[in-house]
């Protein structure tokens, strides 16, 4: 069981890290800045910083979800007072309910942009979905039957990262122009495998962003 472990813990490591690596997920790495003071307050960028907290968090209690499921101990057929995997999955669904709330905070903001309400729309259904595969965790009355149900958890967590990464993969690296608009606009076909990913650029007028706009660059008078 314990080999079993190792192996499903290494691809969704191997997953985990794939996502990283597309640079959405910079706070989770804890190796680039935070959001300046001076542009805390500015929408979505601040919720975008939050939410990479949260999921490098609950990357970590999925981790720990797995480990503890696996190896409880389960002598005979005796089932445990208080399986130590439903104390995971309560702390896994407390963050994922701080998602819901950021992923629908930007889902209200941008109720009037088609494109950026179906985007936050879809994020916030896909932490749905995680929380929904915790209750099976909950639920579970073995250790087998808790394996299995983080097992779907993570897959659960992997959908949720990458619909993420769609949405803000790129927007740390613009460089925009004093007074210019940061603007994330569909991707073009073949730039995504989805049409629900942004492909963030910077524009003069925020009336020519055909999706929804973000922070403007500082330096206008």
């Amino acid at each position: 069981m314990k080999r079993v472990w190792n192996s499903n813990y290494a691809y969704a490591l191997l997953v985990w890290l794939g996502i990283f690596s597309c640079g959405s997920y910079a706070s989770a790495l804890m190796d680039r800045p935070r959001v300046s003071k001076a542009h805390a307050g500015t929408e979505p960028f601040a919720t975008f910083h939050l939410l990479d907290r949260q999921l490098s968090l609950l990357g970590r209690q999925s981790a720990v979800l797995q480990k503890t499921a696996v190896s409880s101990p389960q002598p005979g057929n005796l089932k445990p007072a208080k399986p130590p995997w439903r104390k995971a999955a309560r702390d896994m669904g407390q963050t994922v309910k701080t998602i819901e709330k950021l992923a629908y905070r930007l889902q209200r903001k941008y109720r009037g942009k088609p494109f950026g309400r179906r985007l936050f729309g879809r994020l916030s259904a896909r932490a749905a979905s995680v929380q929904s595969a915790l209750s099976v965790v909950r639920s579970a009355d073995s250790s087998v039957r808790a394996s299995a149900a983080a097992s779907e958890v993570d897959k659960c967590i992997v959908a949720l990262g990458l619909q993420y990464n769609a949405i803000t993969g790129g927007y740390a690296a613009l460089h925009c122009a004093p007074g210019e608009w940061t603007c994330c606009e569909p991707k073009r076909q073949g730039e995504a495998s989805s049409p629900d990913a942004c492909r963030w650029l910077c524009t003069k007028k925020a009336q020519r962003c055909r999706g929804f706009v973000g922070l403007r660059a500082a330096g206008q008078k």
